[in-house]
Order: C-alpha cells, then structure tokens, then sequence
C-alpha cells in the first residue's frame, strides 16, 4: 500500500504535469473523409469559446448558447477512442457547426426522430469540442439513435482548475433545470441523463433543486440517470438522493476501483472516497441504486476514468446489456448475481 506521501507526490505531479496542456476552447470545421460517419450531437454551450491559453480562468456565460454539430467518425475507427481530433484523414471532424436560436434548437430536437431524448453532461477538465468529440463516440458505439444533447458546462479545462470547475457546477444549475423544463414542455418524450464524473454533481444537485421546488412533473420525466464515474462523496449523494425521493427507475452507477482520477480527487478533498469508486460505493446501502463495476475491464485509457465507454470490453458488454429483452437473457441475470 502506497504512504500518504508518495500518494501527495503522484498527485500533485499528475496535476501539475496535466495542468501544462490548457486546449483551445475552439470549434474547427473541416472536411472530412468522404466514407466518414456522419453523427448529429445538439450542443448547449456554457463555456466561452475561442480561448487560447493565458492564466486567468475564463468568464462564464450569463446564458447558454445553442448549435447543431456534425461530427464525421472516421474509417476504421476503434470502439472508445477519439482519434486524432480534427485530423480529416484518419480522425474525427467537426463537419459541420451551426449556431441556432433557443426556439430554432428545440423545434430541431423536437422534429428529430427516436424514443428519448438523452443529455450528455461531461465532467471536470473538460472543452466542448472535446465533450461533443465523446458523445459522438458513444452513440456510433453503443448504435445509438435517439436525439443526444450535450450540456457543456463552463469547465475550465485545466487539470489544476478543480475548484473553479466545482462552482462551475453549481452556477450551471439553474441553466440545466431550465433545459430540462423547455424539453418536456416542447416534448412529449422521456429524458435519460448520462453524467461524467463532476457532471453527476450537476445532475443530482439538478435534481434536487427540482424537487425543492415541488416541480415533480419535470421530475418524472426524467427516466433514466446513468452515472459515469460519479465524482460525488458518498454521504452528499445520499442526502441528494433523499431530497430528490422515489424514482420508478435506480440510479445506474458505472464504477471501477482503477479510476486513477478519482483517487486524486479523493486526495485533493482529505482522501474521502468517491461514488465512482467501489469503495465509495459501500455507503449506498437502502438506496435505490444498480451499481455496475467495470474494474476488471479497465484497460488503462484515460487513467481508467472513462472505463463505461472507452475501454472495448466494457462498450461491448455495456451495448449487449441495453439491447432490448436484456433483461430476460440470463448471461444478464447472471452479470447482475455477480454484483449482489
């Protein structure tokens, strides 16, 4: 087992050596490889674009702006990964980026075909090229079809940025519960929301805010929560949980005791686990959770923190256990015994 000290050294190296390759918040149209894969994500942007480095942290938003993106998977491709971002002969490509009005953007998702409405909220250290890049990944993976959002918060994107993008988080609320109010209003679909890691933090204290204000309609109509990594302390989410109340469907927690980033941020919070890891995973007894350890998955890729969806094994297992009638399969039953 590791000292105290050697765990303080390796974190703080780890950050300091990420907080080094600040990206551009930039989006780059290119033309992409004519056999290339054509992915429409519907973008909700908090984050200030076309930023290139500097040292003070970026203002954020006083409001969100709205796009659709294409993005162009290219040939080849290997399941998980983002190659070569804007590289048109062998990565991926922003095809296409077209700002729209609020009205303009929800009619789009409105007219778009398929039986939900997913949002994508991404986690800490993360641009908006960089979250629609993910999102564009997931559904060529996992064959999705329905309409998929991405709600990119104002993250700094800075390794060494932690706090900032914690009340990045919170001022992103009251933008997400307002989004999620729009959609059911324009809307007769079910909303399933996909959280990366400090993205979990806004969605349950979205949640939470939701019911504080009796407003249970929206509340309902918010089917599915899975949660990638959760960066959320245990007893935070239980509190969340408890004010948030009964849901029909359980909290889907996607966890692997490698997550290298998580255990830094345990660190940088008192060594307090994280939802995200197994261990944290211990104090959720009574809760309505399904919690799916992907440790044995893991394949190294992103510090294994994005394990759910970057490393084959895992997109595989994960794709075969969404298909319909799943559940009635007993390979699947069997996966969830394991889990007891």
């Amino acid at each position: 087992m590791r000292s105290s000290t050697v765990w303080l050294l390796s974190g703080l190296l780890l950050c300091l050596a990420l907080s080094g390759c600040t990206r551009p918040q930039q989006i780059i149209v290119g033309t992409p490889a004519p056999n290339a894969q054509i992915e429409t994500i519907y973008v909700v942007d908090h984050q200030v674009l076309s930023r290139s480095g500097g040292t003070g942290l970026p203002d954020r938003r006083d409001a969100p702006s709205y796009a659709i993106a294409k993005v162009a998977v290219p040939p080849g491709h290997t399941a998980g990964r983002v190659e070569y971002p804007h590289d048109p002969t062998r990565g991926f490509v922003m095809a296409d980026y077209q700002q729209q009005e609020r009205t303009a953007h929800l009619r789009a998702i409105a007219d778009a075909p398929g039986d939900e409405i997913v949002i994508f909220i991404h986690g800490f250290n993360t641009t908006t090229p960089e979250s629609i890049f993910r999102l564009a990944q997931m559904r060529y993976d996992f064959g999705a079809t329905d309409p998929m959002i991405v709600f990119a918060w104002a993250s700094a994107a800075r390794a060494g940025a932690y706090i900032y993008d914690r009340d990045s988080v919170l001022y992103a609320r009251d933008d997400l519960v307002a989004l999620l109010d729009l959609l059911i209003r324009n809307d007769t679909r079910p909303v399933t929301l996909v959280a990366h890691s400090m993205g979990a933090q806004l969605v349950m204290e979205s949640l939470r805010q939701l019911a504080l204000a009796g407003e249970q309609r929206t509340l309902d109509r918010v089917s599915g929560l899975i949660f990638i990594a959760p960066d959320i302390d245990p007893d935070i989410f239980r509190r969340q949980a408890q004010v948030i109340g009964d849901r029909d469907e359980p909290y889907v927690l996607l966890v692997s005791e490698s997550d290298k980033a998580l255990r830094v941020a345990s660190w940088l919070i008192g060594g307090r686990s994280k939802v995200g890891l197994v261990s944290g995973t211990d104090k959720l007894s009574g809760l309505n959770v399904v919690v799916l350890d992907l440790t044995t998955l893991a394949d190294g890729s992103k510090r294994d923190h994005l394990v759910a969806v970057s490393a084959p094994a895992a997109i595989q297992l994960l794709r075969a256990l969404i298909q319909p009638g799943a559940r009635d399969n007993p390979e699947f039953s069997a996966f969830l015994r394991q889990l007891e």
